[in-house]
């Protein structure tokens, strides 16, 4: 009996964490740690809360990365964000969806503001812009 319920959950560790995922809940709780700014007091609670780093990747490793995998979005990735500017002063700014499209927005040196969602289904990336109509689309290979 204890061998059938140690291969069960041996073949479900396989099966639920076989993927390589971005392990979200680890680095939102790496970064909340982060966000004190005494460098003696964030080494403390660094130091302090190592149990809850490993439940954190643990919950990552078991479920989470799991679940991304499945459904090609991770539910701790909603509301990051991305900003870039070049040297000619043009820039991008993007946020991710809680439905796992892509929000961007191009702003030209000029200050002409272009928006635009970026949506991925299986292979295919798909560009709209404002009004929802396809803008561009190109195909993932694997």
């Amino acid at each position: 009996m204890k061998k059938g319920i140690l291969a069960i959950l041996c073949a479900g560790m396989i099966v639920l964490s076989g993927c390589y995922g971005s392990y979200g809940a680890f680095h939102w709780f790496h970064k909340l740690v982060g966000t004190i700014g005494n460098k003696w007091a964030k080494s403390l609670v660094h130091f302090i809360a190592t149990p809850a780093y490993g439940l954190c990747f643990a919950v990552d490793w078991l479920f989470i990365n799991a679940v991304e995998f499945w459904t090609g979005s991770n539910p701790f990735a909603a509301g990051d964000s991305y900003y870039e500017q070049d040297a000619e002063g043009n820039s991008v700014a993007a946020v991710k969806n809680e439905d796992g499209s892509l929000s961007l927005q191009f702003t030209s040196a000029k200050g002409e503001v272009s928006n635009f969602t970026l949506q991925r289904d299986e292979n295919v990336v798909r560009a709209l812009d404002a009004n929802g109509e396809l803008v561009s689309q190109f195909a993932l290979d694997e």
